[in-house]
């Protein structure tokens, strides 16, 4: 099952088997960070009674505005409350992983930093999910 939502570029978030792929671009307001958890509350809804995980890529985004960054956790602790187990991020700059660590609760064992999507999805493979990248980049 591949659901995508998409908005102007700013972000795309698609669900491929049991795993939520999230692209960030540019900068986030408080208002993109609102409808990013409204929309993966919606697209995660059908799996999250069960353990899922995340592969979010960062490798275009700047970072969420100041005043986005309490929603940011928001997303994060929803996610974690809702059965986000595993999460991989692809990223670019030590800066962008930073970020992720500080709102993130995951500790090594559940969360993996790369730049490679082909180390992403065998990380995934690894830890039992169901993702195949040829689906995710095809969209």
């Amino acid at each position: 099952m591949v659901a995508t939502q998409q908005s102007n570029g700013v972000y795309q978030l698609e669900l491929v088997g049991n795993v939520l792929c999230v692209r960030l671009n540019n900068v986030w307001s408080k208002g993109t960070v609102k409808k990013v958890l409204e929309e993966t509350q919606e697209l995660v809804d059908g799996i999250k009674h069960q353990p899922w995980a995340a592969l979010v890529d960062i490798r275009n985004w700047i970072m969420p505005t100041f005043e986005a960054f309490d929603g940011f956790q928001l997303i994060y602790d929803w996610c974690a409350a809702n059965n986000q187990t595993h999460e991989v991020t692809l990223c670019r700059f030590e800066m962008q992983k930073n970020i992720i660590e500080n709102v993130s609760n995951y500790d090594i064992e559940h969360q993996y930093y790369t730049q490679s999507p082909e180390e992403a999805e065998q990380w995934l493979l690894n830890k039992g999910f169901n993702f195949s990248l040829a689906k995710w980049q095809q969209q």
